[in-house]
């Protein structure tokens, strides 16, 4: 059952006890009206008829008394005049008033209860012509009860009504807000990030709209974000495999032809038996063997950077260093670290933004001088990266992956970058907090 129909019919129980225990006690108390309102009726009937038999007037004519005393009764509501003789035969009796508005027989016979009668004692000239009883007739009464019963019975049933409408209503218009939320989360959970909600005169369910709208559109933004990624993914790996090639090309493919040249010549001179040239060349070889070596680590550092990370964060950084002074040797290289080891995915995001960040700056900012600094603060590892070159551009070129890629790196572990143009001065500076775990945990 749905929260909605559970909560209408509890209510709808709670009121239906209600209706049945105000009928119940409205019952109650018509039925005891009606029994007191028999015994003072009766009670009544006593001294009308001791009044009667008390007159004078009539003495000389008992038959035409007694006749007086029963049709006094006639129109009665209440009472009802029987005059029998010694054997119990009905001599005449009253007629009591017919009630307007009868009451159903099923509450007549709810209500009614075996007549109450009384005897009344006559002089003993009026008591030789028969016996007088009075006997209560209660449907004029019950009649009466019956029209308070149905009023307070039509009110009840229409506040039932009225109260069980109202909640109906009101449950349903609270519920409302919860349906269309998970409606929204659904269509979110679809990639329908374009979702929002818009509750109108609804305070209590204005932080969970904002919030909810604030995360749609974060969503989208990141959505967003990922499509641009990944657009420009192919773009930068072509870029790297040209790169990667161009530098294999220039730096590998004359060493490996001066391999063969001198593996040809060590041939040669094998077969004229001139041994003395031989040891040249295989120095030659060597040589070249050795600066190959080395150009292949440096490449291997650049696609599998957490090889360097087993010589640790400040041995990686400096190999890294090392690689960009050999090929770029008019930039002075300023390194400080200072920082205490950190666990394996801080150590290699801190690599990630120190080796981007020289990228970018020796490939496009033409510095003369970068400094590195990392360090351990308060907070956590402070990367920063400045260097003296042309600046950022004001609008980044929609191509550009690697400061997005820091930005993204960081911000997953929780951490703060930031990159700004030297305020005063020439140059970029980069800046990233890798926060310690417990700041991390502090701050979500």
């Amino acid at each position: 059952m749905s929260l909605e129909r559970n909560l209408i019919v509890s209510v709808f129980l709670v009121l239906l006890v209600s209706l049945l225990a105000g009928a119940t006690l409205t019952y109650e108390h018509a039925a005891s009206e009606v029994r007191t309102e028999m015994n003072a009726a009766l009670m009544v009937g006593r001294r009308v008829v001791q009044n009667a038999v008390d007159d004078s007037a009539e003495q000389t004519d008992p038959d035409r008394r007694l006749a007086r005393i029963v049709g006094s009764f006639n129109g009665d509501r209440h009472l009802r005049a029987v005059l029998t003789d010694g054997g119990g035969r009905i001599l005449m009796q009253s007629r009591p008033q017919a009630p307007r508005d009868p009451a159903p027989r099923v509450f007549l016979n709810l209500i009614i209860s075996p007549a109450v009668t009384a005897d009344v004692d006559l002089p003993a000239a009026l008591n030789m012509k028969g016996l007088l009883r009075l006997q209560t007739d209660a449907r004029n009464e019950i009649s009466e009860a019956w029209g308070d019963v149905k009023l307070d019975l039509t009110i009840l049933g229409i506040f039932f009504c009225l109260v069980l409408a109202l909640v109906v209503r009101t449950l349903r218009g609270a519920l409302r807000p919860l349906q269309e939320l998970c409606s929204a989360l659904m269509r979110i959970g679809a990639g329908d990030y374009g979702t929002r909600l818009a509750w109108r005169n609804m305070k209590e369910l204005a932080a969970v709209q904002d919030g909810f709208n604030a995360m749609a559109e974060r969503l989208a933004g990141m959505e967003v974000q990922n499509r641009l990624l990944q657009t420009r993914v192919q773009y930068v790996q072509e870029e790297e495999r040209g790169e990667l090639a161009r530098d294999l090309h220039d730096e590998v493919a004359p060493f490996l032809f001066a391999v063969s040249a001198d593996a040809s010549l060590i041939r040669q001179y094998a077969a004229a038996k001139k041994f003395e040239s031989i040891e040249a060349r295989a120095d030659g070889i060597l040589n070249s063997v050795s600066h190959m070596q080395k150009h292949l680590r440096h490449v291997l550092s650049r696609l599998m950077p957490d090889v360097l990370l087993d010589l640790g964060l400040a041995g990686a950084i400096e190999t890294l260093v090392h690689f960009w002074n050999s090929r770029r040797p008019d930039i002075e290289f300023i390194l400080h670290i200072d920082a205490d080891p950190l666990d394996d995915r801080r150590t290699a995001v801190a690599f990630r933004v120190v080796q981007e960040s020289l990228s970018n700056a020796v490939r496009h900012a033409d510095p003369t001088k970068v400094e590195i600094r990392v360090e351990q603060t308060r907070d956590g590892c402070l990367i920063e990266v400045i260097d003296d070159g042309a600046g950022m551009p004001h609008e980044p070129s929609p191509k550009g992956l690697g400061l997005l890629g820091m930005r993204e790196r960081v911000n997953a572990i929780g951490g703060r970058f930031n990159i700004e143009n030297r305020a005063g001065s020439k140059g970029v500076a980069i800046r990233a907090l890798l926060l310690h775990e417990s700041e991390v945990l502090a701050t979500s």
